[in-house]
């Protein structure tokens, strides 16, 4: 239904999504209305449709769907309309003169004639022009807000693409609906291709085939990990989803988005015609040239540490391997390294060593890690400060424009399986000539959720100095979470049998017992067995769906844990959101910001994938949530910025990499070949640091154990690495001579 009212009272407005609670005069009676509107002062007229609902806390209200201002034609609208504030300069005695002079003419003189308006007394012909343009600009943004609407648009969408293009929205979105998808955050294929119809764009036209295509090719490296598809696998992938167009019709718009720029296209490894996208060949060529660049500018004068490794081993009371050895030399005198091992294998106690021997040369060091989880436990592991990489990354960049580099002699990134190519990029690109940087994980974790294949391809390369470690020290074999990861690792079967230590089996292969079993021991078993918070214990699932999945367990354990949550709810198509609630972050935001009050008092931007928090207040009136974060950083998240946000009571063992918890439950009841394999079981027992818990049938954890499917990822950098690193050589031979005496210019 739809109501005609002018605006009594702004009650919230929100300025960066246009979500706003108003009270509304329809006809002398008041109307509480709450939705997402454009631009609103008070005294404006507004054109709402949407429903009456009831709030909980505030009673009946209406839901707005949808929203225009109304350009009013009697004189006392009007002077209520000019008098309302909307434009800059014009209260309500200035309307009221503006109105008297030129009655019914008075929009027709604003908009096309507002020169007129400095025969009014306190108007100047500056002022007069300003009133002209900013009137003409209102009415433009209504004028496409009435527009978007007609064609199916939501306020909500329509207020986004407003933002993006001001007044050249309704030009925009009429000639080419597909370019919203590059411009608009939240405005994906399937949105702008109904827009499009609804506009009569052609099924076949070129506008749609070049969007499908690049979308495609986008949704392949942002959810599979791919940085390239083959071109006969893009055109086969693009036409399923467009059903419209053939290979010839896309081959010819792939050459032409070749050349327009937005596309790479080159042989990579085995495949002949490898198309990436603009942005992803630059970060991982851009990846490739630093490593070279650090490699070769590093200095490279071998140094003794025999003597640092001998102090290490007599203050620590440790003897170290032959192979921990190496790693430690190996990252004192090289540019790159990477050092890889699986729990137990003393990864840890070669970053102190390494912490030492650098600190020893007066050189500073960074410890980084891609999510805040690693980070923090990175630092307690060695008692040095630790961040983020996307936060050492931001820190200073307000001055110099992220571009200036990092105040570091080395870097050690923990947890390098989690890195994609975008911020391997980033990173590299930041660090001084001669800095060097080290490397560390575990090969045989799941790879990046983003894209590329950063660990494995430099591992593949040949050219980055690499230590394998592969034995498990004393101090780790009491463990059975360590001993049962590496016989996973190795294709063998953990021991389900032991019930006394660190790693236990609840055989349930009934999936609705399992998940009683799962919520029981989350809820109530395992806090009271390791004397801690319920919200220490994590739950990992492989899948999603099902009764062992993440979205029926996140409810059940929320009603578990959280069922009797005073305070506000918001249900919306992802979850329930209640004050008390652990949630995860699972996006980059670079812009949202935070305060931290733990410690002193500190503010600053960015919340990155996998940050855990607790929900601290709702506010539904708003949409608005509170979220404050493990390290004691606290954000709040408008409504639209909701779906940055997922329960986590139980998670997928994909969103736990780079994490660690008190314990984790696994439950093990079945999914499909591509999920259920061994890498993903293998990641999910090393998160835990005191227990694990494995719920379900012993026949699908041997099924696990047995399958070492890894999904396919289309990668470049390691051709890119060996190419540049070739480059460099050759640049060198070229500077120091040939070979024999002369030379080269």
């Amino acid at each position: 239904m739809n109501l005609v009212g002018d605006v009594e009272i702004i009650r919230f407005r929100n300025d960066e999504n246009g979500y706003s609670v108003v009270i509304l005069d329809v006809d002398g009676e008041p109307v509480t209305a709450a939705g997402t509107f454009p631009p609103l002062k008070e005294g404006m007229r507004i054109k709402v449709s949407g429903d009456y609902t009831m709030h909980p806390k505030f009673g009946r209200q209406f839901s707005v769907t949808g929203a225009s201002a109304v350009i009013p034609s009697s004189e006392d609208g009007m002077i209520r309309y000019l008098g309302s504030g909307i434009i800059k300069g014009v209260g309500p005695k200035t309307a009221l003169s503006i109105v008297s002079r030129f009655k019914q003419k008075t929009f027709d003189v604003i908009e096309n004639y507002p020169l007129k308006l400095a025969e009014i007394r306190g108007i100047t012909r500056k002022k007069a022009a300003e009133i002209g343009e900013e009137f003409i600009k209102i009415k433009s943004m209504n004028d496409a807000m009435l527009f978007m609407q007609s064609h199916g648009i939501t306020i909500g969408a329509a207020f986004k693409i407003y933002e993006t293009y001001g007044d050249k929205t309704v030009a925009t979105v009429t000639s080419n609906p597909y370019k919203l998808i590059e411009d608009v955050d939240g405005i994906g294929f399937v949105r702008a291709d109904a827009i499009a119809r609804n506009l009569g764009f052609e099924r076949d036209g070129e506008p749609r085939l070049r969007a499908g295509l690049l979308h495609t090719l986008k949704e392949s490296c942002d959810k599979n990990g791919n940085t390239f598809l083959p071109q006969d696998e893009l055109i086969s992938a693009s036409l399923q989803l467009l059903q419209a167009g053939d290979e010839q019709s896309l081959a010819d718009i792939i050459d032409g988005l070749v050349i327009d720029g937005f596309l790479k296209k080159r042989a990579v490894g085995g495949v002949e015609n490898a198309v990436m996208p603009r942005r992803t060949y630059r970060a991982e060529k851009g990846a490739a040239v630093g490593l070279s660049r650090l490699l070769s500018n590093a200095n490279m004068i071998s140094e003794d540490v025999d003597a640092d490794i001998a102090a290490f081993e007599k203050i620590n009371k440790v003897t170290l391997a032959q192979r921990q050895r190496d790693a430690v030399k190996l990252a004192a005198n090289s540019g790159v390294c990477v050092i890889t091992g699986g729990p137990g294998t003393g990864k840890t106690t070669i970053v102190k060593c390494i912490l030492g021997i650098f600190e020893r040369r007066k050189e500073k060091v960074m410890l980084m890690a891609p999510t805040g989880r690693a980070a923090k436990r990175l630092s307690e592991s060695t008692g040095k400060a630790a961040s983020t990489i996307h936060r050492a990354l931001s820190s200073g960049s307000e001055d110099d424009g992220g571009d200036s580099p990092l105040d570091a002699d080395a870097v050690i990134v923990d947890e390098v399986s989690m890195m994609d190519v975008y911020l391997t990029d980033m990173l590299l690109k930041r660090l001084r000539p001669e800095a060097k940087i080290i490397f560390v994980g575990d090969k045989d974790q799941l790879p990046s959720v983003g894209s590329g294949n950063v660990l494995a391809d430099m591992l593949a390369s040949g050219e980055i100095p690499s230590v394998k470690l592969d034995a498990i020290f004393r101090q780790d074999t009491q463990s059975l979470i360590v001993v049962n990861a590496h016989r996973i690792n190795a294709g063998q079967m953990p021991d389900l049998t032991v019930k006394d230590r660190d790693f236990f089996f609840s055989s349930c292969p009934d999936p609705v017992r399992a998940a009683d079993t799962v919520v029981d021991m989350a809820a109530r078993r395992l806090p009271k067995y390791l004397n801690c918070e319920p919200y220490k214990v994590q739950v990992l699932c492989p899948v999603k769906n099902g009764a062992c999945g993440t979205i029926a367990l996140n409810e059940r354990l929320r009603q578990a844990m959280n069922g009797n949550a005073s305070g506000e709810k918001i249900k919306d198509e992802n979850a329930v959101w209640c004050v008390g609630d652990k949630v995860m972050h699972v996006a980059n935001n670079y812009r949202l910001e935070w305060k931290n009050f733990s410690d002193g008092y500190e503010e600053g931007k960015g919340v990155f994938n996998g940050d855990l928090g607790i929900i601290t207040d709702v506010r539904r009136d708003s949409g608005e949530i509170d979220v404050k974060f493990e390290d004691g950083r606290e954000a709040t998240y408008p409504s639209d910025l909701r779906s940055q946000l997922v329960p986590a009571y139980a998670i997928t063992v994909h969103k736990s990499q780079g994490s660690e918890f008190d314990a984790v439950i696994i439950p093990v009841v079945g999914g499909g070949p591509m999920i259920m394999t061994r890498n993903l079981l293998y990641t999910a027992i090393t998160r835990a640091k005191k227990t694990v818990v494995i719920v379900g049938s012993d026949y699908w954890v041997k099924r696990m154990v047995e399958n070492n499917y890894i999904q396919k990822r289309y990668s470049a950098l390691k051709d890119f690495i060996i190419e540049a690193i070739g480059d460099g050589k050759r640049l060198q031979s070229l500077r120091t001579g040939d070979g024999n005496g002369q030379r080269k210019v």
